[in-house]
């Protein structure tokens, strides 16, 4: 920071700003200009409070051969016992890498490196980046001598011919895409906590202020990503708003982003392992888990991995009560509305509704429900998701006993599938789906 200090001061005639020194600090893109390729480099180091930052690296040490990565803080006092930091990230993860450091000094300049433990005992170690808060600039600034800014003599311009002058001020080309914040937060199906930044940089890696690209974001196979999955750039800068990705837990995914004409930028992203009974993204208790995934969503053009089942406590719980399937007892909706495999329910209730969208019935009831985190692909489950909601009715709770739930499954124009919850057995139903049977909403991710 002393280097970076210098050249703010430095300078025949100087005007300097809060908003200045604000762009200096919260643009956080500190990489240092003569580094050499290395196996381990910091990409930047995001100011998260005075005390703390966030540090995204990127790393290229192959998987095998790696035991864990270590942050160093080197505290740069100008007097006194340097208070200096370590943090181990036990994870053997290479590409974009990001992790947060606390009880940082804010008074202090720090010297961030990146070192990692390969399984033979060596240390590999990336360039330090030298990194100073907002708040220590400030303080610099406030003790600096009271004619600083003097005005110096100005160098006379020298002439530059209009031919030659127009190449000089024009802009460095738009050249590749760069990751400047990288997603945190990886729950499958819910939006990261931290939004991914995504800017437009030239080759030399100068933000193109002028850019308005837009980003798009996709994911390697087996992944699939929600939200809105694409960002404009506002002055060269992209920032995602409601993106996540929807993958088996445990699976290391890539999200690539693209813009038109430019090189790409790549993240890989591993969402959290879920079990049988652990919480879903929409609030719910998971019943069932397939490693392999199922084709799912309103038309099944979309991958799942678990199903969830509307909570019964807690905020936006469900109640289980009697509701009739349908009002119509002799149009057969069809094969929209027949199918029993994990993963129709949702096309099933869809064609359920767009027959008789009665308010209170069965299919209706269960889309209109939000639960917990207000989302709306809760469905009738289909008669082989009810079943194992069935087989797990101890873990999800809330059940009616000794009584019958509805499915989407229809069966002939006046019944639909019912699971019997005393015996497990799932039935044709012996009464119309004019009659009222119990009924839980479940949803896919």
């Amino acid at each position: 920071m002393r280097k970076l200090l210098a050249l703010i001061f430095s300078g025949p005639l100087l005007t300097i700003s809060i908003l200045t020194l604000s762009l200096i600090t919260s643009t956080l893109a500190f990489t240092p200009a003569n580094a050499a390729p290395n196996s381990i480099e910091i990409i930047s180091i995001s100011e998260v409070s005075s005390t703390s930052v966030e540090i995204l690296f990127k790393s290229s040490i192959s998987k095998k051969s790696l035991s864990y990565y270590v942050i160093n803080a080197v505290e740069d006092l100008p007097a006194g016992t340097p208070k200096n930091i370590k943090k181990i990230i036990k994870t053997k993860a290479t590409g974009l890498i990001t992790a947060e450091i606390k009880n940082l000094n804010p008074k202090a300049a720090y010297k961030f490196s990146v070192s990692a433990k390969t399984n033979k005992a060596k240390m590999i170690s990336s360039e330090a980046v030298e990194y100073s808060s907002l708040s220590n600039l400030m303080d610099v600034l406030s003790n600096l001598p009271a004619d600083w800014g003097n005005p110096k003599p100005t160098p006379t311009p020298v002439a530059v011919p209009a031919a030659a002058a127009a190449p000089a001020a024009a802009a460095a080309p738009a050249a590749k895409v760069a990751i400047t914040r990288a997603s945190i937060g990886t729950s499958p199906g819910v939006a990261f906590t931290t939004q991914p930044q995504i800017t437009i940089q030239d080759s030399a890696g100068n933000t193109v202020t002028s850019s308005a690209a837009v980003v798009t974001a996709t994911v390697s196979a087996g992944g699939t990503l929600v939200g809105t999955l694409t960002a404009t750039a506002s002055s060269g800068v992209a920032t995602f708003s409601t993106l996540g990705i929807r993958g088996f837990g445990g699976t290391a995914y890539t999200i690539t982003y693209t813009a038109s004409g430019l090189t790409t930028a790549t993240q890989s992203v591993t969402p959290s392992a879920l079990i049988v009974g652990d919480t879903g993204p929409g609030g719910g208790i998971v019943f069932y888990v397939d490693p392999s995934g199922f084709s799912c969503g309103p038309t099944r053009t979309e991958q799942c991995y678990y199903l969830e089942a509307a909570p019964t406590t807690g905020t936006n719980a469900w109640t289980d009560a009697l509701y009739a399937w349908s009002g119509n007892t002799t149009v057969l909706i069809g094969e929209t509305a027949q199918g029993t495999a994990i993963g129709t329910g949702y096309k099933n209730t869809l064609a359920i509704v767009g027959q008789n969208s009665t308010v209170g019935k069965a299919g209706t009831i269960s889309r209109a429900y939000g639960g917990p985190n207000n989302l709306t692909d809760w469905y009738l489950p289909s008669k082989n998701e009810l079943n194992e909601l069935y087989l797990q009715k101890t873990t999800v709770g809330g059940i009616v006993a000794l009584s019958y739930y509805w499915s989407s499954s229809e069966s002939d124009a006046a019944s639909a599938w019912l699971q019997d919850f005393d015996d497990g057995t799932p039935s044709h139903p012996d009464k119309g789906n004019a009659e009222t049977v119990y009924v839980r909403p479940v949803r896919a991710f």
